[in-house]
């Protein structure tokens, strides 16, 4: 039980200072999308005055909407400014969730998205 009390106040020091920026997160995917091949993922991020957001740390994170087959943790690079691209692979067909999470500074901000995979 301490240890758990230890870990949410952990939690909760680390939260301290972290503002939830009103960033907008995009994302695009080529046409077509297989399962099973490596994927460029583009993800696209503007503040709330349109201009992007350059030198975040961002990451996308693939999991399955009607499977637990874990998380899929890929760091996307910067390519430029306020666009970011990883390479990601979708293991199946079916219904995926696609977030993506920024940082930068003591801002962040993260997005889902739906992605069907028909291939």
């Amino acid at each position: 039980m301490r240890k758990i009390l230890l870990s949410l106040v952990v939690c909760a020091v680390a939260l301290i200072g972290q503002t939830k920026a009103n960033w907008k997160i995009q994302y695009e995917l080529p046409k077509q999308v297989k399962a099973n091949y490596e994927t460029p993922l583009t993800v696209k991020i503007t503040g709330a005055d349109g201009k992007p957001i350059a030198g975040a740390d961002v990451e996308t994170v693939l999991t399955m909407v009607e499977m637990d087959h874990g998380e899929f943790k890929e760091a996307a690079k910067q390519v430029k400014p306020g666009v970011y691209e990883s390479k990601q692979k979708f293991i199946m067909v079916g219904a995926w969730q696609i977030e993506v999470r920024a940082k930068k500074g003591a801002a962040s901000a993260s997005q889902k998205f739906r992605f069907e995979v028909k291939e």
